[in-house]
């Protein structure tokens, strides 16, 4: 057997190596157990890859199920023999040709399944653990039934037992890497962890299946799934041998399972009666009890995967009428995407209204099945036209999209299902067309052909939601408002308050909109096209969160952000879409708190996700996390990040792409540009109506400044802050007037303040004034002053400030500041006519008289040198 098989599935298995390795090296050897892929195999090939081959000879054998039936088999290969043999004479010539074979060295047995051991071999192997003469290496399979002699070796104490576990989700993470040789995407990893459970062999050839069949793509610098689960033919034959030995009725029993889980019991033991008790005793089943009945589900998403990929079509229409049958029984009922998939996989009569409901559903995370629910009930109802287009949408084939809406708006008769064509495409003008004006204008002029009271709210709450879109905020609350003072309900009603929602955040008035957000629908009662933006309403807190009763800032309630490795967030909560939202908020908290970068890594993720479908938010993934990078000291990748995004009329927040340049400018040291960037990001949020994002663009232009900040944006800034109730932002802005005041004590208190909120880096500059302005009034509080400077910079970890005799002088600002904007020594020689070896004096000097290390540092520091 070669020693490297499967030493690729191999991850975060030290301390077991070192565990067998002591075993071998001071005791008699080591019994791996672990269930199926788990890694045993691999974890043995690593182990005697450790042994010195000056000392131990490695001799490796495998039981099988044939051999299990041959007496002596596992060795009969080892000894070269086809003669009956005993157990007297096959001990002594298995000891005789691990003797011949090692020499003077220690001969190691490396027996692999162990398990399937026939009596004789077991009681052989027994032996030769007992002797004490060899280093004797097993792995076995556990849950099975296995002989007392195997059962013996580590019973006894004769070999060391070292059972064997699944990855955990952060090792799966890296051993996806491992296989893609670069950055898998959080909501990847959450998915191959669900699928496998951390089975290293089921992620390993799945992922290798996935690079052949681009099931995984690259994209934003991060592998991607696309698609729904697909078993790779190696573990489908894996799994045909597990369920090899089953009969008619209990295959019956597990297809249809697979076809529709989880399955009421009832309707279950009407396909396939009295046998899910075995099955679920050989653990290929589980049940659990939910809302007063039994559910059965499959012991795993890939066995179920495996079971429905080879299904022949007439079992599979067989047993989807069965189901379908059973399913009329007076018990609760399956999930309509079961039985709407179970309606198309019996080829018979279909209810097409199902089938554009489980459409509607599915679209988002499953778009290949949406299609073929929309596609079928299409030729019943035009209705369909809606989610089979929002499902083409996510495949990418927005073409073919607007194609099925204006093929069904032609031929629509009702005045109902046409307006409802209409709302979808003047919906696809927005978001897949990028014109939410155009889209705005379709709306308006629809709604003056006076629709129906009931049609009114629909179309309306579609209004409001391209209005917000286009970053008109103040029109769209109008409309939302007006949505909201009839007495209506439905998708309408939901978009309304969805939109009131987030124009309330977004001007200022966060308590209402934290009340909103509440009363948000939520699971069912939302509808599909709007599960995202559903989604950021419940958590939109996080864009200008409340300081919690101990004066932090609070972070706790954004799902799956908590400081940790950037790494771990990437491996956050499963689930086939879950983690969309939480990566663009997330990113943009962890910026918030000055965690750039686990916030880089968040936000690289959300702008990938935001590649895709309607990418309701790339325009704010894509400048969260240009600010990030260029704040990172990466103006460069940041104009990247930009690039893609700067003509994109989708926006929510007003201001978003001036705001990212001036950060770009900001970090190649162009103070000049930066502010006035800064300061037309403010225009177009005041412009919008938008109070609370007009004063994140003052106090942001604000903190752009050397000194003082510009008297123009310290007016702007008192007028506008009046508006806002959000505390972090309130908290900003009050610190950069008091910074325009320059009293002491009043600089010591904001800081603090700063501090309490989780804004270090604001908090250490209004401290370093505070310095400054109390040793030049003679406050008593300047050694209170001095204290936070120096927690706040070895929290922050910046070097201490340089004496003002030691400012930098006009050419080393110049050289700083292009330093500090991605330019090499060679560059800024070429650029100012200098030697490359001035150039690094200047550079030597400056970095001496910022207190820094090298020019990643400088972009922080330049502007408060």
């Amino acid at each position: 057997m070669p020693h490297d098989l499967g030493a690729g599935m191999l991850v975060a298995k030290d301390h077991e190596q070192k565990q067998i390795t002591g075993a071998v090296l001071a005791k008699r050897g080591a019994a791996v157990i672990g269930p199926a892929g788990v890694g045993k195999t691999a974890l043995l090939s690593a182990v005697t890859r450790l042994l010195d081959p000056a000392r131990f000879e490695v001799v490796w054998t495998a039981a099988t199920e044939a051999g299990s039936r041959i007496p002596f088999g596992v060795f009969r290969g080892l000894c070269c023999v086809e003669a009956p043999l005993d157990h007297g004479r096959t001990y002594g010539l298995v000891r005789r040709e691990l003797g011949r074979r090692a020499g003077q060295r220690t001969p190691v047995l490396v027996i692999d399944d162990v398990h399937r051991l026939d009596e004789w071999s077991a009681a052989l192997v027994l032996s030769l653990a007992a002797d004490g003469s060899l280093r004797l290496v097993v792995a076995a399979r556990s849950g099975l039934e296995m002989s007392d002699a195997v059962v013996a070796l580590w019973k006894d104490k004769y070999l060391e037992r070292l059972d064997l576990t699944p990855l955990c989700r952060a090792d799966t993470g890296r051993l996806v890497c491992a296989l893609v040789n670069g950055e898998a995407a959080r909501t990847t990893v959450d998915l191959l962890f669900r699928w496998t459970g951390g089975n290293p062999l089921f992620v390993t050839e799945l992922v290798r299946h996935a690079r052949v069949t681009r099931r995984l793509q690259q994209s934003c610098g991060l592998w991607w799934w696309r698609g729904p689960l697909t078993v790779p033919p190696r573990l489908a034959e894996l799994f045909d041998r597990e369920l090899h030995g089953l009969g008619p009725v209990q295959r019956d029993a597990l297809d249809a399972v697979a076809l529709g889980e989880p399955l009421p019991l009832p309707v279950l033991e009407e396909v396939a009666p009295d046998v899910v008790e075995c099955l679920e005793a050989r653990g290929f089943v589980r049940t659990t009890e939910s809302g007063g009945q039994i559910l059965v589900r499959l012991s795993g998403p890939m066995l179920g995967a495996a079971a429905r990929q080879r299904l022949p079509l007439l079992r599979r229409r067989r047993l989807a009428g069965a189901l379908l049958a059973a399913s009329t029984l007076p018990v609760p009922q399956p999930d309509q995407v079961n039985r709407a998939r179970w309606q198309l996989d019996a080829h018979g009569p279909v209810d097409a209204d199902l089938l554009t409901l489980a459409a509607e559903t599915t679209y988002r995370h499953d778009p290949e099945l949406a299609c073929r629910f929309a596609r079928r009930a299409l030729d019943r109802s035009s209705a369909a036209a809606v989610p089979l287009a929002r499902a083409l949408v996510e495949l990418g084939d927005t073409a073919q999209a607007r194609k099925v809406l204006e093929r069904a708006r032609a031929k629509a008769t009702e005045p109902d299902a046409r307006l409802s064509l209409e709302i979808a495409l003047a919906e696809h003008r927005c978001w897949a067309d990028r014109d939410p004006a155009r889209a705005a204008d379709e709306l308006a002029t629809l709604r003056a052909e006076e629709p129906t009271p009931g049609d009114l709210a629909a179309l309306d709450g579609a209004h409001a939601l391209v209005l917000l879109f286009g970053g008109r905020t103040g029109a769209a609350m109008n409309v939302a408002e007006r949505v909201l003072r009839r007495p209506a309900h439905g998708p309408g009603v939901a978009s309304a308050r969805l939109v009131l929602a987030v124009c309330r955040a977004l001007t200022g008035r966060t308590k209402e909109a934290v009340t909103l957000a509440d009363d948000a629908p939520t699971g069912r009662s939302c509808p599909a096209h709007l599960s995202e933006l559903a989604a950021v309403v419940r958590d939109f807190r996080v864009l200008w969160p409340a300081s919690n009763a101990t004066g932090t800032s609070s972070t706790s309630h954004v799902p799956g952000v908590a400081r940790e490795s950037a790494h771990d967030h990437r491996a956050g909560t499963p689930g086939q879409r879950h983690g969309a939202e939480s990566a663009l908020l997330g990113g943009y908290l962890q910026w918030l708190v000055g965690h750039r970068p686990e916030a880089v890594a968040l936000l690289r993720e959300a702008v990938g996700q935001q590649s895709g479908g309607r990418r309701l938010f790339r325009t704010e993934a894509s400048c969260w996390l240009a600010v990030c990078l260029a704040e990172e000291g990466e103006p460069d990748a940041a104009e990247r990040v930009l690039a893609g995004c700067r003509s994109d009329q989708v926006a929510v927040v007003p201001g978003q792409t001036h705001w990212a340049q001036a950060a770009v400018a900001a970090a190649r040291g162009d103070q000049m540009t930066a502010s006035a960037s800064a300061r037309k990001a403010a225009e177009a949020a005041r412009d919008a109506g938008c109070w609370a994002v007009e004063v994140e663009y003052l106090t942001y232009a604000a903190w752009l400044a050397p000194d003082r900040p510009p008297p123009g944006v310290v007016d702007r800034l008192a007028l506008a802050v009046r508006h806002v109730d959000a505390p972090r932002l309130v908290a900003g802005a009050e610190a950069v007037l008091a910074l325009s005041r320059e009293s002491g004590a009043e600089l010591l208190d904001h800081a603090v303040r700063l501090d309490a909120l989780g804004m270090g880096a604001q908090a250490w500059r209004l401290a370093e004034s505070a310095v400054a302005a109390l040793r030049r009034e003679g406050g008593h509080r300047l050694g209170d002053a001095v204290m936070l400077v120096g927690k706040l910079r070895e929290r922050l970890g910046v070097a201490p400030a340089a004496a003002p005799s030691e400012a930098l002088t006009a050419r080393e600002v110049e050289i700083a500041s292009l330093a500090a904007g991605g330019l090499s020594d060679r560059a800024i020689s070429d650029r100012l006519a200098l030697s490359v070896r001035t150039v690094e004096s200047h550079l030597a000097r400056i970095y001496r008289k910022l207190g820094v290390h090298s020019r990643r540092d400088l972009p922080a520091v330049l502007g408060r040198s």
